[in-house]
């Protein structure tokens, strides 16, 4: 199969799926989540980078581990070219839900641009996993590959899903591009929002033209770094513009994952959140209303209004922890118990 009839094959399979299974969410929105911190970027202290203060720190990726939450923010430094780097910081769990972070809380920034498919804007929006001592850490790399379906044309640039391995000292052992197909070049996609699940199984959210963005789940090899057997799995509803996958998944006791979507509500243009339910596989269990969205001052202004853009899922005792970007300025953590979150999940 050629790139470009996989892109039509994919494409097709796409408006189908539209056409048979929207109808299953309301624009219903119950918010559930208790505000528990903002951290503005003036809070923030860069030590790695002459410009110590950014313009914006936002939309972080998160990891819990050994009681220490690792966050992996989007910091901007210049809003004239919106070029982005992402940053590392860690405070204990503890501290970080009751307020009690360093101000200014020290950032090194950890991935950067230094590739050709990083060149324009840089890197955005971590989500992270834990890996053996390091991190695996999914991102938008912005930057020039020809165009989206492999042309040689250099004045076009592209947002592609990228991986990058960190190690114990948070250096990058390697990064690299996600292509879709088993052989030859593969199809670099405009992607988006990838987490993990069992086995090289993934979500994430690729882009096509003329067809409306919403939820994938597939295959990966880390080895590789190619995505095989995508398969739609959440449509955006008549009432939204689109949706994306908004966290890592999160791994429940009976085997299932827990992972947050977000939708762009036509009626304000505001990103709201809900949850789904999910097999190992990327499988749909069941779905939920929206459960977070923009309140108050803090959260409906910024440099992209009525924005709450989720990053990072994790379980202290039984308080889910919710991660991400404010208003694409800010960071913000919501809490809400997992118990409460899960009774509105919906089978479908």
């Amino acid at each position: 199969m050629t790139i470009a009839e996989l892109e039509e094959t994919l494409k097709e399979e796409a408006r189908r799926f539209l056409a048979r299974a929207q109808g299953l969410r309301s624009p219903h929105t119950e918010d559930l989540f208790c505000r528990r911190l903002y951290i503005s970027p003036e809070e923030v202290r860069v030590e790695n980078y002459p410009r110590q203060r950014p313009l914006a720190a936002f939309n972080p990726g998160a990891v819990l581990k050994d009681g220490v939450v690792h966050l992996f923010p989007r910091l901007i430094f210049d809003y004239y070219s919106y070029a982005s780097a992402i940053g590392h910081a860690a405070v204990p769990v503890e501290d970080l839900l009751r307020g009690r972070i360093p101000r200014p809380l020290p950032v090194r920034i950890v991935l950067y641009p230094t590739e050709l498919y990083e060149a324009v804007r840089g890197c955005e929006d971590a989500r992270a996993h834990a890996a053996g001592a390091g991190f695996l850490l999914f991102y938008t790399a912005v930057g020039k590959l020809g165009d989206a379906r492999n042309t040689d044309h250099k004045d076009v640039f592209t947002a592609t899903l990228a991986l990058a391995e960190l190690g114990e000292d948070l250096s990058v052992r390697r990064k690299g591009l996600l292509r879709v197909g088993q052989e030859g070049e593969g199809l670099y996609l405009p992607t988006k929002n990838a987490t993990l699940l069992d086995g090289g199984n993934l979500l994430l959210r690729p882009s096509f033209s003329g067809v409306p963005d919403l939820c994938w789940r597939g295959r990966l090899a880390l080895d590789t770094l190619r995505v095989t057997d995508l398969r739609p799995v959440l449509p955006p509803e008549p009432f939204e513009y689109k949706v994306g996958w908004s966290t890592n998944a999160l791994r429940l006791e009976d085997g299932t994952y827990l992972v947050a979507f977000h939708g762009i509500f036509r009626g304000d243009l505001s990103y709201r959140h809900g949850f789904a339910r999910l097999r190992g596989d990327g499988e749909m269990v069941g779905l939920s209303h929206y459960l977070l969205a923009p309140q108050g001052l803090v959260e409906s202004y910024g440099d992209r209004p009525l924005t709450l853009y989720g990053n990072g899922l994790f379980l202290h005792g039984e308080e889910l922890v919710f991660v991400g970007g404010v208003g694409d300025y800010a960071l913000g953590v919501f809490t809400a118990p997992l118990e409460e979150v899960l009774a509105r999940i919906v089978p479908v």
